[in-house]
């Protein structure tokens, strides 16, 4: 729940009418893309090689040899 300040009747009542507003699928998915915030060193640059330091993909499990 985002924390607001008004600091009159007014500005609290066109705040509270923001709660009527609806978007639609495609207006979240957008503004969730264009407000995604890059996870930053040294996250970004472990994320980006997750594959080759795991040795492949993070999803397949190791082959064991069966005797």
């Amino acid at each position: 729940m985002p924390i607001i300040g008004p600091r009159t009747v007014a500005q609290l009542d066109d705040y509270l009418g923001a709660l009527e507003v609806t978007l639609t699928d495609e207006q979240v998915a957008r503004l969730t893309a264009v407000s995604a915030t890059p996870l930053g060193v040294p996250h970004q640059a472990i994320a980006e090689r997750a594959d080759k330091l795991s040795g492949g993909s993070r999803l397949e499990r190791p082959t064991l040899p069966v005797a």
